[in-house]
Formats: structure tokens, C-alpha cells, sequence
């Protein structure tokens, strides 16, 4: 897997502004970046989340499910990205979340955020809104 670090001269202000940070970065690398897995060091928070796991589970789950990039902004957030090209056949486990600038994100559905799953109108604790 190759690895970027992508350094900082300010800590980004919150995961969101890292996450768009990493996205850009990847798209120079990846045709169709799709993050697999995601680690925000301030939050302590992974995604996916695994039960049970130790703190480096998020990192092993990129790995194991065809990571071909990890992104890190600075040393507090840190992503691995696969290549959507790549998929044989449509991902069903694949969501595309905008963000704050009106460009799409693609993500896991595993990967994404609470934050995303409410831009995709899923209420909290599950379901569709409509």
C-alpha cells in the first residue's frame, strides 16, 4: 500500500476539513478514491467501528479489504483509500456523501460517518427519511 503523508503548517480545524484534505490528495493519485477506512487521533474515534478491536482494527480492516493508499494530514487524522475502477461489479456497500463544498465523497458504507449517514438521510438509529 502506498502512503502519503500530507503535512500540515496548521492542524485542520476538524475531521471534515482532513477528510476533504485526504480526498483531494487521493484523486491525485486514484482515478475514483473510495475510503475504506478512516482514524481522527483527537476524537479517538475509528471508522468502521469493530467491536472488540484493539485501536489499529480500523487499519487492518483497510488492509484486508484492498486499501492501495493511506493518507495521513499531520499526525492526528489518517485514511486508506481503494480505487472504485477497480470494482468488477457495482458496490452496493458504496455511498457517494457531499460534502461541505458540493463534491462528492465516496466511502464504505461501513466507513462513513454519522454525519455522512444524516446527509443521506438516515434518521439516527437507522432508517430512511424521506
Amino acid at each position: 500500500m502506498q502512503t502519503i503523508n500530507i503535512p500540515v503548517n496548521s492542524t485542520p480545524q476538524n475531521f471534515s476539513e482532513a477528510r476533504r484534505k485526504a480526498v483531494g490528495k487521493a484523486r491525485e493519485v486514484l482515478s475514483e478514491p473510495v475510503i475504506v477506512a478512516w482514524k481522527d487521533e483527537r476524537s479517538k474515534r475509528s471508522g468502521p467501528e469493530i467491536p472488540g478491536g484493539n485501536e489499529d482494527r480500523w487499519h487492518d480492516y483497510g488492509e484486508s479489504n484492498a486499501g492501495k493508499l493511506e493518507l495521513s494530514v499531520g499526525d492526528e487524522y489518517h485514511f486508506i483509500f481503494t480505487e472504485a475502477a477497480d470494482f468488477d461489479e457495482p458496490d452496493l456497500n458504496l455511498a457517494s456523501v457531499p460534502d461541505d463544498d458540493g463534491n462528492n465523497i465516496l466511502c464504505l458504507n461501513d466507513a462513513c460517518t454519522d454525519e455522512d449517514r444524516e446527509r443521506m438521510g438516515y434518521f439516527p438509529g437507522g432508517g430512511i427519511g424521506g
